[in-house]
């Protein structure tokens, strides 16, 4: 009984370290100025949203139910800073949970959008789940730029050992080819 109290305070901090990995990953400028994400809070909420499914989706691959645990806490971490970030924002009291909703309803549709290219390894069609998600447009640059990040932070995700993530310490892929 005891150790299930302390594995869960250690789960609570190890989840906050790696959602606070996840949080620093998606704050980087390059997003906004080299992706074409807008420097928006609903930009801001995709790109969060991104790495949060990556993490995820990794800790998913295990099988594990140490690793589920971890991934379900890190997406609790997630869903209630949406809550604080919306009451930051000024959004009333009655609006938030709604809103929240909304949010959320996104991510899973991520999910739906993402999980099945990234299994298959099939590029191009992430690009287009990616393009028709972020970008609806003709130009695919920025839909493939994004795709392209999109498997190597997958695969650089998979290539860290699990214990790894059980200590709260990995790095992310990071654009200019230095580690974060």
């Amino acid at each position: 009984m005891l150790k299930s109290i302390f594995d869960r305070n250690n789960n609570a901090a190890i989840s906050q370290e790696l959602y606070g990995t996840v949080v620093a990953q998606a704050r980087l400028p390059v997003f906004f100025t080299g992706f074409g994400f807008p420097d928006t809070v609903m930009g801001r909420f995709d790109v969060l949203t991104l790495h949060v499914f990556l993490l995820c989706h990794r800790l998913g691959l295990e099988g594990q139910a140490k690793a589920d645990n971890l991934s379900q806490e890190v997406f609790d971490r997630f869903v209630d800073n949406l809550d604080v970030a919306l009451r930051q924002l000024g959004i009333g009291d009655s609006s938030v949970p709604k809103k929240k909703k909304k949010m959320i309803r996104s991510f899973y549709g991520q999910i739906e959008d993402f999980n099945q290219p990234l299994k298959s390894r099939d590029e191009g069609l992430l690009c287009e789940a990616i393009n028709k998600r972020f970008y609806e447009n003709d130009d695919l640059a920025p839909s493939q730029k994004l795709a392209e990040y999109f498997m190597a932070t997958s695969d650089r995700l998979i290539e860290t050992k699990i214990k790894a993530y059980y200590r709260g310490k990995f790095s992310w892929l990071d654009l200019s080819g230095n580690e974060t």
